[in-house]
């Protein structure tokens, strides 16, 4: 047998597939009127398109739509919508030390690189 999973990523769904789906849930009973979504778990989320012709099912990570599938490790307006994303810790800028001084920060300027056995002169 293959060592594959089955599911690697999402799959978007028709609108039958998912009338199916919700009639399944509420026991042989069809929907009323199509839901903008439809949570199956905590962690899956079937969301409808503004077309409104498909689902796009959504999980914390992935998602079937089309700007997920352009851009790959960005979460797309669904996973924004249906699950608490995170933002990214930016970097810590580096606080001065002398906020008085009109002199710029220059420790790490070097305008000479010194050769292998040259010593710095001490100013």
């Amino acid at each position: 047998m293959m060592n594959k999973p089955l599911a690697s990523t999402p799959v978007t769904q028709s609108r039958e597939a998912v009338a199916q789906l919700i009639a399944y849930f509420n026991h042989g009973k069809p929907p009323a009127e199509m839901p903008a979504f439809f949570r199956l778990s905590g962690e899956m989320v079937l969301a409808r398109s503004n077309k409104g012709d498909v689902y796009y099912v959504v999980t914390p990570k992935s998602c079937s739509c089309p700007a997920a599938t352009y851009r790959p490790g960005q979460p797309c307006k669904h996973i924004r919508t249906y699950f608490k994303v995170m933002p990214k810790a930016k970097a810590a800028t580096p606080v001065p030390v002398d906020v008085d001084s009109i002199r710029p920060d220059m420790r790490g300027f070097r305008p000479v690189s010194l050769l292998p056995g040259e010593k710095a002169e001490v100013a």
